[in-house]
């Protein structure tokens, strides 16, 4: 992933002027989740094998999303498409006519569809922008907790609520389905309105309730609905910040190197967040809620200021002198 994830989030932000953003990484979260949630129901059959071919359940869950993913990523080298000023050499994709018309949507929006000549210089120089060191702590935060919920969730479900491992495996799955819902709606009323603090704020608060409802409730359908409003906000808060920090980025090597910077700081909170769901603080998971809580209650207050997208039409008026 570490090269993928910011390969993609910089070729979508290549692609589509800033008001058209969000909704497009919505729409790569939802291919996403959608993966996570039919993988765990594949994972459901996959552990029943347990014992055939001298394999355990978990190693054929490996073996066989292993293979598939080998098979996709073959693919595509051929169907992956390039940036818009080059599309018309992808395969099949557009003809040259419409790539100017891809191009020019770019040009006119943000003004960097052609990049500066490459050197180590141009590059370093934007880590002087300490925007940049913002969107990596940002990205640190989100995924801290998305990798607690994403990745310990069946074990919440089984030590938590008492289900059993197989039963854990197939309630994981559904709350990522749901999570289709929240992220289409409230990208597409981010970019419609071109807002992005009133939509994060929104999210991050259905975030503290979720963990409210799962970290303090009696009831195990209360604790599992909370999983519910939990999932869809971070999924949500995916596309949200990744076009928050799409939009105040121009140029193309600072949006790579952002993307980059964005992306080592994302896995660094992915290594934070396995260790904040402990396993002796079983049922409730203290730790976790309450770090959650608190980083959503951060993130409330900081992000929702007036001049979020202020940054962008300053790079472009110094672009422009």
């Amino acid at each position: 992933m570490s090269g993928v994830y910011p390969g993609i989030a910089l070729l979508i932000s290549s692609w589509y002027p800033r008001e058209e953003l969000q909704l497009r990484f919505a729409f790569l979260q939802v291919g996403q989740v959608t993966i996570i949630a039919t993988g765990g129901i594949a994972n459901f059959g996959l552990n029943h094998l347990d014992g055939h071919g001298g394999l355990k359940g978990w190693q054929w869950m490996f073996v066989v999303q292993g293979l598939i993913a080998c098979a996709i990523g073959i693919v595509t080298y051929w169907w992956i498409v390039d940036f818009p000023e080059f599309s018309d050499k992808s395969f099949r994709f557009l003809t040259t006519e419409e790539a100017h018309v891809a191009a020019s949507r770019i040009q006119r929006d943000r003004g960097d569809v052609i990049p500066a000549p490459f050197s180590w210089a141009e590059v370093f120089k934007h880590f002087l922008d300490l925007k940049i060191y913002g969107f990596a702590a940002i990205f640190f935060l989100l995924n801290l907790v998305s990798t607690s919920l994403t990745y310990f969730l069946p074990i919440i479900l089984q030590s938590g609520m008492g289900f059993s491992t197989n039963k854990a495996i197939l309630l994981a799955a559904p709350p990522y389905y749901y999570a289709v819902i929240p992220v289409l709606i409230s990208s597409r009323i981010g970019d419609k309105y071109c807002l992005r603090g009133p939509v994060i704020l929104f999210n991050s608060l259905c975030l503290i309730a979720g963990y409210i409802m799962l970290g303090f409730a009696d009831q195990v359908t209360i604790r599992y609905v909370g999983t519910y409003l939990a999932t869809g906000a971070t999924i949500s808060n995916w596309a949200a910040f990744n076009s928050y920090q799409a939009c105040n980025i121009t140029g193309q090597w600072k949006r790579a190197v952002t993307a980059a910077a964005v992306t080592a700081c994302n896995g660094l909170g992915g290594v934070a967040g396995s260790f904040i769901v402990r396993q002796p603080e079983a049922p409730r998971y203290v730790t976790a809620i309450w770090v959650s809580i608190r980083r959503d209650f951060d993130i409330s207050i900081e992000k929702y200021k007036p001049q979020m997208l202020h940054q962008v039409r300053i790079d472009l008026l110094e672009q422009a002198k």
